[in-house]
C-alpha cells in the first residue's frame, strides 16, 4: 500500500507497524561491534608484535612465531567475516547467524590471547608482569569493540585472562599469587562495567526506537486520512508525480483509478454523518484488501477515493478496477434499528502504457473516465488513455497538483 521509504534506523520498512524494533536493535549492536572490528584487529596484531619484542631475549623465534601466525590467521579470518558482513543487506541480514559468528571469532581472538600465559609464560616476573599488562589493556580496550554485545565480550575476556591467573597461581611467590588475584578483580570488574556499558547502549538505541516510532506517527497522521486511514489528497497527488516520473524514466506502464461512490448522499440523509463516516470506512478497509504492496490507496475527500498502480499494464488495471466495482456492489453495511446501507461506485480508469504521459495528464484522464462513468448511468467503469486534453470536471482538485509541479 505504500511505497518503501529509507529511515534513519538503516532498515526498509513501509510503516512503523511494520518495524520490528527487537530486530532492528539486535542488528544495530552486531553493527557497532563488526563496524570497531578493523580497528581492533589492528591494535590485537600490534599488541603481539611488542609483545614478541618484549620477549624476544626470553624465548625461542620458533616458538613466538608459531604463536604469532596463529594469531594473524585468525585475524584474517575475522576480517573476512567482516566484510560479508558489510556486503549482506540490512534487510536479509540473519541476527542469529551473524551474532554467532562474531562470538565465535570473538572466542577464538580470546582463547588465542589466553594461549599467551601458556606458550610464552617467562620464568622471570617482570616478563610475566608485562604479559599480564598487556593481557590487561587488552580486555580493557576490547570493552569499547565489544560492550554492545555484553556476551561477546565475555567470550573474549575470560579465555583471555583466566590463563594467566591460574598460571600465576601455579607459581611459588607471593607476588605471583597476588597478581593472580588482581587479575581476577580486574575480570570481575570489567565484565561488571561491560554489563552497565551494554546496558546504556541499549537504552540509546531504545531512545532511537521511540523518536522513529513518533517521526513516524506523526508523518502518518500528515499525510493520511484519520477516517479510513488512507493516504490524503495532497501525499496521493506527489505519490503520483513520483510514479510518473520513475516510469518514464524506465518506460513502464502504470495506471489510476478514480472512484466515486453512488448513493451516498442518500444514507446520510438517511442514516446522519455517523452512518456515512461508517461507509466510508468500510470502502477505506474494502480497498486495502485489494491493493498490491506497490500499490497506494487514497481519499480524495468526500465519497471520492483513487487507487494509483505503478508498473501495472492496462488489462490487469481493468481487472482491478472490477473487482473493486465487484466488491462495493456487494457491501452491506448493518446500522441501527436493522438498517442496512449499500452503496454503488462509478470508477475511471486512466493509463499510460510505457510512461510517457506526466502525473497532469493521468490525473486529467482519471477525472475525465470518472465524470464520463458518473453522467452514463453510474455503477461503471470508463477507461482513458492518459492525456492532458481533457477538460476538468473540478470533481478531484486536480488544480491542487500545481503546487507540486512547481
Amino acid at each position: 500500500m505504500h511505497a518503501l521509504s529509507r529511515y534513519d534506523l538503516n532498515l526498509q520498512v513501509a510503516s512503523s507497524e511494520d518495524f520490528d524494533a527487537a530486530r532492528w536493535i539486535e542488528a544495530e549492536r552486531l553493527r557497532l561491534v563488526y563496524n570497531n572490528l578493523p580497528t581492533t584487529l589492528m591494535v590485537s596484531m600490534a599488541c603481539a608484535a611488542i609483545l614478541v619484542a618484549l620477549l624476544g631475549q626470553e624465548l625461542s623465534w620458533t616458538r613466538m612465531s608459531g604463536w604469532v601466525s596463529i594469531g594473524l590467521l585468525i585475524s584474517w579470518l575475522r576480517y573476512r567475516r567482516y566484510r560479508q558482513f558489510l556486503q549482506t543487506p540490512r534487510r536479509k541480514l540473519d541476527g542469529g547467524l551473524w551474532g554467532r559468528r562474531v562470538m565465535l571469532g570473538t572466542g577464538l581472538a580470546g582463547v588465542f590471547w589466553g594461549s599467551s600465559a601458556l606458550v610464552l609464560f617467562p620464568a622471570d616476573l617482570p616478563h610475566q608482569v608485562a604479559i599480564a599488562f598487556v593481557l590487561a589493556g587488552l580486555c580493557a580496550g576490547a570493552m569499547t569493540s565489544y560492550a554492545a554485545l555484553p556476551r561477546c565480550y565475555v567470550m573474549f575476556v575470560i579465555p583471555a585472562l583466566l590463563p594467566i591467573a591460574f598460571r600465576m597461581t601455579l607459581q611459588d611467590s607471593a607476588i605471583d599469587n597476588w597478581m593472580a588475584l588482581l587479575i581476577l578483580l580486574f575480570l570481575g570488574g570489567v565484565l561488571r562495567v561491560s554489563l552497565e556499558t551494554a546496558r546504556m547502549i541499549g537504552n540509546v538505541l531504545q531512545v532511537r526506537v521511540e523518536n522513529f516510532k513518533l517521526t513516524e506517527a506523526l508523518r502518518h497522521q500528515a499525510t493520511h486520512d484519520a477516517l479510513v486511514d488512507l493516504t490524503n489528497h495532497r501525499e496521493f497527488n506527489a505519490r503520483v508525480v513520483a510514479v510518473a516520473r520513475s516510469c518514464a524514466q524506465r518506460h513502464e506502464p502504470y495506471a489510476l483509478l478514480f472512484i466515486d461512490l453512488d448513493r451516498f448522499k442518500a444514507i446520510n440523509d438517511t442514516g446522519g454523518h455517523a452512518a456515512g463516516d461508517e461507509v466510508l470506512r468500510r470502502i477505506g478497509r474494502l480497498l486495502k484488501t485489494h491493493l498490491h504492496p506497490n500499490d497506494t490507496g487514497a481519499r480524495m475527500g468526500g465519497d471520492e477515493f483513487a487507487v494509483l498502480m505503478p508498473g501495472c499494464p492496462r488489462e490487469q488495471a481493468q481487472r482491478m478496477a472490477e473487482n473493486i466495482l465487484a466488491a462495493i456492489d456487494q457491501l452491506v453495511v448493518p446500522w441501527e434499528r436493522g438498517q442496512n446501507f449499500t452503496v454503488g461506485a462509478s470508477i475511471g480508469l486512466a493509463y499510460s502504457e510505457n510512461g510517457q504521459h506526466d502525473a497532469t495528464a493521468l490525473l486529467r484522464a482519471a477525472d475525465a473516465a470518472c465524470y464520463a462513468a458518473k453522467t452514463n448511468g453510474r455503477g461503471r467503469i470508463e477507461t482513458c488513455e492518459a492525456s492532458a486534453n481533457y477538460e476538468l470536471s473540478g470533481r478531484f482538485e486536480i488544480s491542487t497538483l500545481r503546487n507540486q509541479l512547481s
